[in-house]
């Protein structure tokens, strides 16, 4: 169980982080300037990453696998701190890994280009960092596995409603595996209203 509970130690400091950043009488006063910022309306979101994977088996040995990927993002923006959305990340490649289900077990777990789909909260306490929490699956055609993502995105925008993002995640496989992404890409606002504040 030692496994389990690290994880689980490791999703609750980030549950704690996140609140915290997220309450606004901790988060520090942004300068003063000229930016943009969304209001109520939907936000697509294309990032190319890699994947980085501890558990991971190859050759019969143990070995940290770096694996590409791509992420697809939906978001509705409810306001220029609020937004929640559906996450997708597809990892290119076929891969092994060690499944943790207790001190006494461990099992060797098969993953055909998995698919992950998470339902995401995000909380930007200033004009460019975002913070993440949400639930979901990933999807193989051999087994379905429940988890939970904690994450931060950094935006800077551009003209016309686009932003250049680089976002990191930690996807929990409760009593199977981790998955960190890192990964870059451009966003593009749609509809509602897009204009310059002062945040």
């Amino acid at each position: 169980m030692r496994v389990y509970y690290s994880k689980a130690a490791a999703f609750v400091v980030g549950c704690v982080s996140f609140l915290s950043l997220s309450n606004p009488s901790l988060a520090q006063s942004q300068v003063h300037r000229a930016v943009e910022a969304e209001e109520k309306g939907y936000k697509i979101t294309l990032a190319l990453g890699h994947a980085h994977i501890h558990e991971g088996i190859e050759d019969g040995n143990e070995k940290w696998l770096m694996m590409p990927s791509w992420a697809f993002n939906a978001d509705y923006v409810i306001n220029k701190h609020w937004a929640f959305g559906l996450h997708n990340d597809l990892i290119l490649e076929n891969f092994t890994v060690e499944e943790h289900l207790n001190n006494e077990r461990h099992t060797v777990l098969e993953r055909s280009r998995p698919f992950a789909t998470k339902v995401v909260g995000t909380y930007k306490p200033g004009s460019h960092l975002g913070l993440m929490l949400g639930v979901g699956d990933e999807i193989t055609k051999e087994e379905n596995l429940f988890l939970s993502t904690v994450g931060v995105d950094y935006g800077v925008h551009i003209h016309g409603g686009w932003e250049v993002v680089g976002e990191l995640t930690y996807d929990v496989k409760w009593k199977s595996y981790d998955t960190w992404v890192l990964g870059f890409g451009i966003s593009k606002f749609i509809g509602g209203r897009h204009h310059k504040h002062k945040g």
